[in-house]
C-alpha cells in the first residue's frame, strides 16, 4: 500500500509539470520575446504633448533660441532677403554678401518696389547677418526688419526654397562647433510653418563625430480633423546635418509616430484618429 500511494504521488507530480508547461508556466515551449521596444526619445508624454500643442503657451523649451523684437512698435515682421526679391529667378533662396553697402542696396530696392516705401530707421551688424530697420510710411507701430546673411556665416545659394530638398547650404563659421549648428536651426525654424500655433518643439539635441555634426528638434504638429471627431498630431524629427570640415548642410525629416487627440471644452484627452 505504500509503494502504491507513493507512486501515485510521483504521478500526481508529473502531471502538474506537465500541465504547467503545457500552459507556458514551465517556459519551455513559450514563444521568444520580441525585441525591446524603441527609447521614447521626448520626455513628454502623448497627452502631455497633446496639451502643449492645444494651448500654444509654451511652444518652445528652455534655452531654445530667442530673437526679441525692439519695443519701437506694436507689430514687428521679420524676414531675410532673397534673390527673388532683386531679380527675376526659377528657384528661391536667401541672399548673403560680406559687403555692408550690398546689403543696404538689396534693402533699399526692395522698399522702392513694395506699395508704400518704408523710411530706413536703424540699421545693424553682427557676425550672422546685417539687418535694416524700417518703418511703412503711414502705418503706425509697424516695424520691418529686413536682413542679410553674411556669407563668411552662411551660404544659401544651394537652397530652392520653392522646391524644398535635402540641400540646406552651407555654414562658414570656423572651427565649426555643435554650438553653431544648433543655433542656426533653431534660428531657421524662427522662418517655417512651424514657427505657428498648432506647432511646438519638444526637444533641440544635438551630436557629432569627427566628420559630422547634427542637430535635432523634435516637433508636434496638429492636423485638426472635421467637427466631433479626432485631431492628429505627428511627432516629427527635424534634423540638419553639417559635413566637417566643408560646413556643407542638409535638412531631413522624418515623422517618428502619430496619434489621435481631442479637445472638449478646457479638457484634453487622447483617442484614436
Amino acid at each position: 500500500m505504500g509503494e502504491t500511494r507513493g507512486n501515485n504521488v510521483r504521478r500526481l507530480l508529473l502531471g502538474c509539470a506537465v500541465t504547467l508547461a503545457g500552459c507556458g508556466g514551465g517556459g519551455g515551449d513559450s514563444a521568444p520575446a520580441g525585441p525591446p521596444a524603441p527609447a521614447r526619445v521626448v520626455a513628454q508624454t502623448d497627452l502631455q504633448i497633446a496639451a502643449l500643442l492645444y494651448s500654444g503657451a509654451e511652444r518652445t523649451p528652455p534655452g531654445f533660441y530667442a530673437d526679441t523684437a525692439p519695443p519701437v512698435a506694436t507689430y514687428v515682421a521679420t524676414f531675410h532677403l532673397k534673390n527673388t526679391d532683386v531679380a527675376a529667378a526659377s528657384e528661391q533662396h536667401e541672399l548673403c554678401t560680406d559687403d555692408w553697402n550690398d546689403a543696404l542696396s538689396w534693402s533699399e530696392a526692395v522698399a522702392s518696389s513694395a506699395a508704400t516705401y518704408s523710411d530706413l530707421v536703424a540699421t545693424e551688424s553682427n557676425t550672422r547677418f546685417f539687418e535694416f530697420g524700417r518703418v511703412p510710411r503711414g502705418e503706425d507701430g509697424a516695424y520691418l526688419r529686413a536682413r542679410v546673411y553674411r556669407c563668411s556665416y552662411l551660404d544659401r545659394a544651394s537652397v530652392d526654397l520653392l522646391a524644398p530638398g535635402a540641400a540646406a547650404g552651407q555654414l562658414n563659421r570656423r572651427p565649426l562647433t555643435g554650438a553653431d549648428l544648433r543655433e542656426l536651426s533653431e534660428y531657421l525654424w524662427l522662418f517655417t510653418t512651424y514657427n505657428n500655433f498648432g506647432n511646438v518643439v519638444l526637444k533641440s539635441s544635438g551630436s557629432g563625430t569627427s566628420d559630422q555634426l547634427e542637430h535635432t528638434l523634435h516637433l508636434g504638429r496638429l492636423r485638426r480633423a472635421s467637427s466631433g471627431t479626432c485631431d492628429s498630431i505627428d511627432v516629427l524629427a527635424w534634423t540638419h546635418t553639417a559635413e566637417l570640415p566643408e560646413g556643407t548642410l542638409a535638412l531631413t525629416q522624418t515623422t517618428l509616430w502619430t496619434f489621435g487627440a481631442r479637445e472638449i471644452g478646457s479638457v484634453v484627452e487622447l483617442c484614436t484618429p
